[in-house]
């Protein structure tokens, strides 16, 4: 019984790893050759969550919904973010340059795990917290608040 236990752990521990280090496809093809099962719905959700048709403005709440879960479920210790602002608009500069619009209502959602930031705009290897909010942007001040459940709807 106790091996048993450890294997479980291993498997969601290696899991987690891949998926923290942005490598899906490959979390996702351990956890069915480590289990011998189709992988969980929760684990097949984040190989959407981070598409760029996600990247638009009023998805962040499915989205990190999904990565949460992901993260939790494997053992992780994830949190939601959500980043407000008195202003509409929060910008995001990609890194190509390019901006892209988080909200049009001035509340934007996403995760932050190990000091790591993971959304749409992040791509699946997530960005550092850092990083991410010097790339967030708007005319008045960004609030960070934690929550335990995202209850805002957009």
């Amino acid at each position: 019984m106790a091996g048993q236990v450890l294997a479980v752990d291993s498997i969601q521990s290696q899991t987690l790893q891949l998926l923290a280090r942005g490598q899906v496809s490959e979390a996702i093809d351990y956890w069915v050759l480590a289990t011998g099962k189709d992988a969980p719905t929760w684990l097949l959700a984040t190989k959407t969550a981070f598409e760029t048709s996600k990247q638009v403005a009023g998805a962040c709440q499915d989205v990190a919904r999904n990565i949460h879960t992901a993260f939790t479920q494997l053992g992780g210790k994830p949190e939601f973010v959500e980043l407000t602002t008195k202003t509409h608009f929060i910008m995001f500069k990609m890194p190509g340059g390019r901006d892209m619009r988080l909200t049009e209502t001035g509340y934007h959602v996403l995760v932050r795990m190990n000091g790591q930031a993971y959304d749409a705009y992040t791509g699946s290897a997530g960005m550092p917290w850092a990083e991410y909010m010097s790339r967030a942007g708007s005319r008045l001040e960004i609030k960070q608040t934690v929550v335990d459940t995202i209850t805002r709807v957009p």
